[in-house]
Parts: structure tokens; sequence; C-alpha cells
């Protein structure tokens, strides 16, 4: 005596190779017609976002701030740099502007005024600066080395 696997079912239609089959198409139909109707009501089917780059080593050939000597660890120094759009952050000092445009020190020497390289990557609102053209033209090209360790 045969088992029959989907008594009852609207879905069982009796094919060439049983009821299965059909059966998983039919899931599969319906489980696709489910999340279609839920996408208006916010359901995704993308994967949730994740930072490739957390936890991985970053690294700059050069950065705002900081003065890289001969040999060693680099040191600090005080580089004058201009945010060419948007206004004065909130609680930025209003006489920092020049030409209407916002101005600060990035230096090395201070954490609130550092722009390293690994800002870029640490999932704040901090960010990595590149040295101005003040400093010279060999700073026209900077590299920016991401390590994801494959």
């Amino acid at each position: 005596m045969a088992k029959r696997l989907c008594a009852g079912s609207a879905l069982c239609v009796r094919g060439p190779r049983g009821p299965a089959p059909l059966l998983l198409v039919g899931l599969a139909l319906l489980g696709a017609a489910r999340a279609r109707e839920e996408a208006g009501g916010g359901f995704s089917l993308h994967p949730p976002y994740f930072n490739l780059a957390e936890g991985a080593r970053i690294a700059a050939s050069a950065t705002c701030g900081e003065e890289a000597p001969a040999r060693g660890s680099p040191r600090p120094t005080e580089d004058l740099y201009c945010k060419l759009v948007g206004g004065p952050v909130a609680g930025g000092d209003p006489n920092q502007t020049i030409q209407g445009q916002y101005c600060d020190i990035c230096t090395a020497a201070n954490s609130n005024k550092a722009h390293p390289a690994s800002n870029a990557i640490d999932g704040t609102e901090r960010w990595w600066a590149e040295p101005t053209a003040v400093r010279g033209l060999e700073y026209n090209e900077v590299n920016v080395t991401l390590d994801l360790g494959q």
C-alpha cells in the first residue's frame, strides 16, 4: 500500500515522479509570493549589511597632521585643512572660516584633531585625511592600503 504524502492538500497533484516535486515547486512559489507581499511592509530579500573592512589592517603613505620621519614612527605636525563642502560643524568656531569655508588644524598630537587611516574603517563619523597640497607636490598621490588578511 503506497503512502500518500499530501493528502488533503490543494497542491497535491501527482506528477510523473509522484507528488513530492510538485509539492516543492508549489511551496517555493508560495514562499516567493509571501516575500513579494511583505516587500511593501519593509521586508527585504537582500543579505544583511556587514563591514568587510572591520578588523582589517589599514595604512596610508601620508596622513594629515603626521610628518613621516626618515626612520621610526610619524611625528605630529600641524596642517591646516578646509572643508570643501558643507558649513561649519556643530559647535565649530565661527572664527575658523576662510572665505566662507570651515577650516581647522589636524594634528596627531591631539586625538580630537587627528585623522589617521584607521578612522576610515572604524564605523564612526571620524575620517581619514590626507595632507593638504600646502605640504608639497609629493602629496598629490597618497596610497591607502587595506589588508583583508586573505
